[in-house]
């Protein structure tokens, strides 16, 4: 038996469809950035032959605690991974996504994973943030409507080759929703200046970050945004290309891109302690 932990956006679920389209007895999990190490404590190791994490990976001292125990596999895309090729099974490359990783990584083994390529261009397109194809972002906001178990239940059975009648009245419902939430959001924020004199956006808000982020640096001309998740607990970070917004989600725990970055708070998480951490000065 696999255990399967995963990310649980677009990029780490898609992970999930392959492993358990092509793969016998497969334990699917998936968690956030911060939760991974908690679930690793938790693993009876007796019941898997080994462990694959995509498109995230643990702390150090976390796979230190397994190691011996049991096989572990990572197959992600994420910088804070890089330390993981040393000392087990890595696959890691940051300019694909860990779907794409992971349908290379099963097809090494062997497997005829052909007729998912489209899938996984697509999903590729939309984590990697190069949006050339239409159907990327379509294809977030299916998953989003889904949620996890549908999107997984109507995937592994049948390949992409396109939205079905019914997928495509969802998309186009929400794509109208979509774009009168992002103006009405990037309306309610925060204007700011950092320490360093790089101007950012404080929003709060609770769908579409990539979107909403993309948004608000394009037409507001901000350098980056820090956009406030109340109900699940998460600050999303996005930014223009020259500036990086990863290092600031490793401080508080977090990780992801350079450009696309986040991480989860607890209750006693403070808004205004986290913006006089960098420094703000709020200019309205």
């Amino acid at each position: 038996m696999l255990l399967h932990i995963s990310h649980n956006d677009l990029d780490g679920v898609s992970c999930g469809v392959l492993t358990k389209r092509f793969l016998r007895e497969v334990d699917n999990i998936y968690c956030n950035y911060n939760e991974i190490d908690h679930i690793l404590a938790e693993i009876n190791t007796a019941e898997y032959e080994r462990i694959l994490i995509t498109d995230m990976s643990p702390s150090r001292r976390a796979f230190e605690r397994l190691q011996g125990e049991i096989e572990i596999i990572v197959i992600d895309h994420h910088e804070s991974s890089t330390w993981l090729k040393e000392i087990t099974e890595t696959v890691h490359d940051i300019t694909r996504c860990a779907t794409m990783l992971t349908y290379e990584w099963l097809a090494d083994m062997g497997k005829d994973v052909s007729s998912y390529r489209d899938l996984v261009e697509c999903v590729n397109d939309f984590d990697m943030w190069h949006l050339k194809r239409k159907d990327s972002l379509q294809m977030n906001m299916l998953f989003m409507k889904l949620g996890v178990e549908r999107y997984m239940d109507r995937f592994v059975r049948r390949p992409y080759n396109g939205f079905n009648e019914d997928e495509m009245l969802i998309v186009d419902l929400e794509t109208e929703r979509r774009d009168k939430y992002i103006h009405a959001a990037s309306k309610s924020g925060f204007a700011m200046k950092d320490a360093n004199g790089l101007d950012f956006f404080t929003v709060f808000a609770e769908e579409y970050s990539s979107e909403l982020g993309n948004h608000i640096i394009k037409d507001l001309e901000m350098d980056y945004v820090i956009i406030i998740n109340m109900q699940r607990k998460k600050v999303s970070l996005r930014s223009r290309p020259a500036v990086d917004v990863r290092k600031l989600a490793e401080l508080n725990g977090g990780g992801g891109h350079k450009n696309a970055a986040g991480f989860s708070f607890t209750f006693d998480f403070c808004v205004m302690d986290f913006l006089r951490d960098i420094g703000v000065v709020y200019e309205g």
